[in-house]
């Protein structure tokens, strides 16, 4: 059998890895349908086993998701007004589902406390915090949260001016910079 030529055409659908990988462990025909029947049963076991999973399995998913999330929004640079405290912690309840009621006594809280939290009227307290972290049993840990809490205090400070003419009746005798010539 006479070798297949290979054009620039053809090695543009795949990534240098992939060319790399080809050149080091060259595929044969049988080894590539082989290797395709056992990709497609994998991926056929995982979605049966996705299908599959318990409440309590898929409560623990969406949690994992749920820290990426906080994690990665925390990393970010940008800032959503939206993605603050109460969205998190609305996120968290849900995933759990379960009523804000039944979710307070979980967490010793009044339910009308969590409700100021969930909508913004009142910052959660270091406790109410912690509490957090042990409800999910560390799966997302209390300084995610503190960290979250920092960062939508970081734009507060940053962007709204009405703080700093509001905070400007108090100082006296500013320091005066004198730029050199």
């Amino acid at each position: 059998m006479k070798p297949k030529t290979t054009t620039a055409e053809d090695l543009q659908k795949y990534t240098h890895a992939e060319l790399a990988d080809a050149l080091v462990f060259p595929a044969t025909e049988p080894l590539a349908e082989y290797e395709k029947q056992e990709q497609e049963q994998f991926w056929a076991e995982r979605r049966a086993k996705f299908e599959n999973r318990s409440v309590q399995e898929r409560i623990h998913t969406d949690l994992l998701q749920l820290r990426f999330r906080l994690e990665d929004y925390i990393q970010g640079d940008g800032y959503e007004e939206s993605l603050d405290f109460g969205y998190f912690l609305n996120e968290y309840i849900r995933i759990q589902r379960k009523k804000d009621k039944m979710f307070a006594q979980d967490v010793d809280v009044k339910p009308y406390v969590l409700s100021q939290y969930l909508n913004g009227h009142r910052n959660p307290t270091d406790r109410f915090i912690i509490r957090l972290e042990l409800h999910s049993n560390g799966l997302i840990p209390a300084l995610l949260w503190f960290r979250l809490l920092q960062k939508e205090k970081e734009f507060e400070i940053a962007h709204d001016p009405a703080i700093r003419k509001e905070e400007n009746q108090y100082v006296k005798n500013k320091i005066e910079l004198v730029l050199p010539s």
